[in-house]
């Protein structure tokens, strides 16, 4: 199979955090968006979207775990794992 553009860009280009990474930041990475944000009751919400798909689903978030993030890196990483194994690893 030969990799899609999108592949190649994920698999090259760094995942750039932007914003303040204290409070509210995002990232743009092969056709991705990314967040993560520090919440009222102390806890950090992340967020992955597919932003080349015509309707922006979200691929995954915060929101579907008991789990809570309790700093931007551990919510900014969990985004980042999320994103790289929805375009990186083959389902099957």
């Amino acid at each position: 199979m030969i990799p899609s553009a999108r592949t190649i860009a994920a698999q090259q280009e760094p995942i750039v955090w932007r914003g303040d990474l204290q409070d509210d930041c995002l990232a743009h990475w092969a056709g991705l968006l990314l967040r993560a944000e520090w919440m009222d009751d102390d806890y950090w919400w992340w967020a992955v979207y597919d932003m080349q798909d015509a309707d922006e689903p979200q691929i995954d978030s915060s929101n579907n775990y008991d789990t809570r993030w309790t700093s931007g890196e551990q919510a900014r990483t969990e985004a980042e794992v999320v994103a790289k194994r929805y375009l990186l690893v083959p389902e099957g």
